[in-house]
């Protein structure tokens, strides 16, 4: 029989149809077969979560009530007992060891659960110190915390209480449905991380044996959206230095005295100026000469950044961007040093009034973000230096020099502790972590890798836009939620991945 062209076609087409809707539903199966079913486990950490949000802000506000301002002296007692309210959490929760290590400046909060013979040990660090405040600037009390539209406000209630907590409260969660953790887990939860961590790595040393662990986190950084995770690969160091001008011992008239008497304020300014050339780059003699050009690795990393100058520029409320345009915005600052005038303060500057004087006095506070070779005592004697050299007669200087410097740090992205972290992060997230330099400083994280020698690796959940330093700093709720869940997947799957490793081994 002759079959016509219209009837071979039809049946051709009614092959592909049927072949077409059969390999859709073979996928189809494949993938539902594949699918991870829900973890109990996990499902019941989510519902102790949910369970205890209200008592668990409640503890945060009172946390982030506790004004422990490290960098101001008469905090001091305010460190100690944000320090103490800490231990006593931990030891509430079943870390009965719990306690507080002294250090030349404030203490350390230590506690560990070690009850996992033969299971590995993560080391988990955070800090519990806090920026100053300008409380006028601020809409609601910074250490009365207010929980609004989703957002907790308060101080430190993102940088860096948000870390501290929500590590204890995922042990917490995991502890109360199993009674046990899956690893062991140490805590230490530093009280001078924000004027530079300057004793911790003495800490670190008095207490190595103690401090023994396998893996390393931090819960002092960041994602990148709400629904992107990020893994820091580079930090900048950072040095800071305070300078008075004097020109006079009191201020003057300014029409009795005016034009012939040196002025402070004045003076500064010029100093100031001569700190930078025209193209905004640093002009202290020196500055750059141990800089390490940006690498082609770096270059390639920051091409994955969609990054969007309109974004940061709308968040801050500033209209232009400056810089070395030779460098994209992401290599100056991720991988470029900087000298930044962070306080200026002369003469007469209440809210209201109009003093007409001279003023015999003006001060300067500079923190420099420094890169790769770059020496902070190196780098700040080389200011010292060009300040001195361009002070004029009639004017002194003097110096207070801050004890904490912050060297910069590069982490690899090849081990099997940042791929512990990635999957955690991916699974959580549904999105593979970005990789990210910073331009800010972890002193503390270097010390944990020279001392300890472990790479601590991002598992914070702060965002760019929460005003960490700055007024009205806040902490999204969900992010409560959503950084529990990645330290119960992360500290089981990385107990499952070494336990695989030790069988291959044995």
């Amino acid at each position: 029989m002759t079959l016509t062209k219209s009837f071979v076609l039809s049946i051709l087409v009614c092959a592909a149809l049927f072949l077409s809707t059969y390999s859709t539903a073979q996928q189809t199966n494949i993938k539902t077969a594949n699918k991870e079913q829900p973890n109990s486990s996990q499902t019941s950490y989510e519902k102790y979560v949910n369970d205890k949000m209200d008592a668990h802000l409640k503890e945060f506000k009172e946390l982030v009530a506790i004004p422990s301002i490290s960098s101001i002296p008469s905090n001091k007692p305010d460190v100690q007992k944000a320090g103490e309210w800490i231990v006593k959490k931990l030891q509430s929760i079943g870390i009965s060891g719990a306690k507080l290590i002294p250090t030349e400046g404030n203490p350390v909060v230590y506690g560990s659960w070690d009850k996992a013979p033969g299971k590995p040990t993560v080391l988990i660090y955070a800090h519990y110190d806090v920026q100053p405040v300008k409380e006028s600037e601020w809409d609601n009390p910074p250490f009365t915390p207010l929980v609004k539209e989703g957002k907790i406000f308060g101080r430190g209630a993102s940088d860096d209480k948000s870390g501290v907590m929500i590590a204890i409260w995922a042990v917490e969660a995991m502890l109360q449905k199993d009674g046990k953790l899956p690893v062991n887990v140490k805590f230490i939860f530093e009280g001078n991380e924000e004027v530079g961590s300057p004793y911790f790595k003495s800490f670190l040393e008095k207490n190595k044996e103690l401090l023994k662990a396998d893996f390393a986190v931090t819960g002092d950084d960041v994602q990148y959206t709400e629904d992107v995770p990020a893994i820091t690969l580079s930090t900048r160091g950072s040095a800071q230095l305070e300078f008075t001008i004097k020109t006079a011992n009191t201020d003057a008239h300014s029409g009795e005295f005016g034009g012939k008497t040196p002025n402070s304020a004045v003076i500064m300014s010029q100093i100031i100026s001569s700190l930078y050339d025209k193209a905004g780059n640093v002009a202290v003699d020196g500055f750059y000469d141990k800089v390490i050009p940006v690498t082609a690795q770096q270059k390639e990393m920051i091409k994955k950044i969609p990054y969007d100058a309109a974004t940061d520029m709308k968040m801050l409320g500033t209209t232009a961007e400056v810089g070395d345009t030779t460098f994209s915005p992401l290599e100056r600052v991720w991988f470029r040093p900087t000298l930044e005038i962070i306080g200026l303060e002369s003469g007469y500057t209440a809210a209201e009034g109009h003093s007409n004087i001279i003023p015999g006095k003006a001060m300067a506070r500079i923190t420099c973000r420094l890169v790769n070779n770059q020496d902070g005592p190196e780098i700040i004697d080389l200011i010292v230096k060009h300040i001195n050299k361009n002070c004029p007669a009639g004017a002194s200087v003097t110096y207070k020099f801050s004890p904490g410097y912050a060297r910069p740090m590069n982490y690899p992205s090849d081990t099997k502790a940042f791929s512990y972290v990635s999957d955690a992060l991916s699974k959580i997230y549904g999105k593979e972590p970005m990789q990210l330099g910073t331009g800010g400083s972890g002193g503390a994280i270097l010390s944990i890798k020279e001392v300890l020698g472990l790479y601590a690796y991002s598992f914070g959940f702060l965002l760019p836009d929460e005003k960490w330093h700055a007024s009205n700093e806040f902490f999204r709720v969900s992010s409560i939620k959503k950084g529990q869940e990645v330290y119960f997947y992360y500290l089981q799957h990385l107990a499952d991945e070494e336990s695989k490793l030790q069988n291959k081994q044995n």
